[in-house]
């Protein structure tokens, strides 16, 4: 019992933090609903930086990407990765200034469930965790990048 718990849990975040990222930023490009605003000051400063850096147009772009890896099912763990720091900006920004609290909510439950599919994911990270490594350049056994596959 708790096994298919565990199994459908984990797909269902996959598929709603994919499905929520996805369609957060395409609504970015095609504007479905409108954007939340942010009524605290030092927030709305930090957005309208955002704003003018284009980082809300390249963090829409990886939302997508992340989005569409995990709704897939295909590039999992490089999906999380790429779609982390979005997350956490988010998080970060909305929850100090947005008065919604619909809005806190949302966030915190997608950090909640970001960091839930990172657990579900950990061992294809633990190699990156390696104390001291050696270089393993690509160019001296290129049938490595295949047989990751």
């Amino acid at each position: 019992m708790w096994r298919a718990i565990e199994k459908y849990g984990v797909e269902f975040c996959r598929y709603y933090l994919g499905g929520f990222n996805l369609v957060s930023g395409l609504n970015y490009f095609f504007l479905f609903w409108p954007q939340p605003v942010v009524t605290d000051s030092t927030g709305n400063e930090f957005v309208y930086a955002a704003m003018q850096l284009k980082l809300f147009t390249f963090a829409k772009v990886c939302e997508i990407i992340g989005g569409l890896t995990l709704v897939t099912n295909r590039f999992v763990p490089l999906g999380l990765v790429v779609l982390m720091p979005v997350t956490l900006n988010i998080f970060l920004v909305n929850v100090p200034w947005s008065p919604l609290p619909h809005v806190q909510l949302s966030v915190t439950r997608n950090l909640v469930m970001h960091c839930i599919l990172l657990a579900a994911y950990a061992n294809y990270f633990y190699p990156m965790l390696k104390f001291r490594t050696a270089p393993q350049p690509v160019w001296r056994d290129p049938s490595r990048i295949t047989k990751s596959f």
